[in-house]
């Protein structure tokens, strides 16, 4: 089948004529063999129709400027394109300097060809999808549905392109994810990390951190993802988070600024070192867990214990300053006799747990406050962010090439994939 294109300017019309389709046979044909000849029939049309966008972009002036240099055209010569359509040829010029050397084409740079032989569209699909599956998964994918033959290096090597840019305008890019139903009360730091099978290292810590926003009754409107490659002291993490939180503050200077982890010492160390004045919260999972350990230190395994859980749970919940009556309960039964040494130094390690972050364990006051108390938001992103994409069957990572991934997916998760490909049209390509 051959598409040939007439438009007309006065009427606003665009004629398509397809040669060599059969149509009355198509239609005598079942439905569904009829779809897949439409399907067809859609992709001669839109290739016609990209050649033409493609075609009218070229340059044939004489000459061009590209900077100091004067560049003479050549003879026009076929361009092969990858496009959303499939693979399209067009004539177009080269242009040279009188010292020879680089050519450069205006047709490529008009049209904003700036991931090698993928047209825009293209490439924003295929690094669009590779976010959430494999370079094969998307080659079956683009086949069945498109009619596209890519083959996953191919499709790899696109979507490494479009994610090293995501990684370098990281910093630099403020990027801006759905309207919000409601004006921001609070925003939610978290922390957090997980482990990723590394080529030649076994599994390494990948971090993730969330930033949640909540509306005055502690509704989350939104979370952002961000996300770092394993590393020695994860300064680029901490880089990345500090650098995007000092813009959400910005965006919302009333908002209150709420950090919340778990036990983990490097989460608290980030937040004592980068937002001393925020309000921290222990996650309240993690210390119904560690109060669990307790109970059972005190009357083993059983019902006794259960019950002991279950009544200093609620306390710690809804109690104002409940997390000083249990340590005062704690302590009375570190102190009891009966215990043996080795119990005694478990519970002590318990009771410090409760000791240290007293101040982060006043879930009754946060909650009055409608402020979050639990990282499950950041607990999943973890799963969400890492495991689910990076942690497959079979995969083994460098992290040269999984931080463009990583950063991809951190995008698309965060619904900011219109804003930062926008971005990607206006400043990069």
């Amino acid at each position: 089948m051959k598409a040939s294109i007439s438009a007309d300017a006065m009427t606003n019309e665009l004629t398509i004529t397809i040669q060599d389709v059969d149509w009355e046979k198509n239609c005598r044909a079942s439905f569904y063999a009829g779809e897949v000849q439409v399907r067809e029939l859609l992709q001669v049309i839109g290739q016609a129709l990209t050649v033409e966008l493609l075609s009218r972009k070229d340059v044939t002036a004489p000459r061009v400027k590209e900077g100091e240099p004067t560049y003479y055209r050549k003879e026009a010569t076929p361009g092969h394109y990858q496009t959303l359509y499939g693979e399209v040829v067009v004539r177009r010029h080269l242009y040279q300097s009188s010292a020879g050397g680089e050519t450069v084409c205006p047709l490529e740079q008009n049209c904003q060809l700036s991931f090698g032989s993928a047209t825009p569209l293209l490439a924003e699909v295929v690094s669009f999808k590779l976010a959430s599956q494999t370079a094969g998964e998307v080659e079956q994918d683009l086949a069945k549905c498109q009619g596209l033959a890519l083959s996953d290096t191919y499709l790899r090597a696109l979507g490494e392109q479009v994610g090293q840019l995501a990684v370098e305008k990281a910093e630099g890019w403020q990027l801006c994810g759905p309207a919000l139903t409601a004006p921001v009360a609070t925003i939610a730091t978290g922390v957090d990390g997980t482990t990723m099978p590394i080529v030649n290292e076994a599994y390494k810590e990948a971090m993730c951190g969330t930033i949640a926003v909540y509306d005055t009754q502690g509704t989350r409107l939104h979370t952002e993802y961000l996300g770092s490659m394993p590393e020695a002291g994860k300064a680029t993490f901490a880089a990345r988070v500090t650098t995007r939180m000092a813009q959400v503050l910005a965006r919302y200077p009333t908002a209150r600024h709420v950090c919340l982890g778990d036990g983990a010492k490097w989460n608290w160390d980030f937040f004592a070192a980068h937002y001393p004045s925020a309000l921290w919260v222990l996650d309240f999972y993690h210390a119904a867990t560690h109060l669990h350990t307790a109970a059972e230190l005190i009357f083993g395994a059983g019902v006794n214990a259960e019950a002991y859980y279950d009544h200093w749970r609620t306390t710690l919940l809804d109690a104002p300053n409940g997390v000083a009556a249990l340590l005062r309960s704690l302590i009375y039964y570190r102190n009891r006799a009966a215990l043996p040494p080795r119990t005694v130094k478990a519970l002590e390690t318990e009771l410090n747990y409760f000791r240290t972050h007293t101040a982060e364990m006043q879930y009754a006051d946060f909650r009055a406050a409608k402020l979050p108390i639990g990282s499950g938001v950041t607990e999943a992103g973890c799963k969400e962010l890492i495991k689910a994409r990076f942690c497959r069957s079979g995969m083994r990572w460098k992290r040269a090439t999984g931080a463009p991934l990583l950063q991809l997916r951190a995008i698309r998760l965060s619904q900011h994939w219109d804003s930062f490909w926008a971005k990607v049209m206006r400043y990069a390509a």
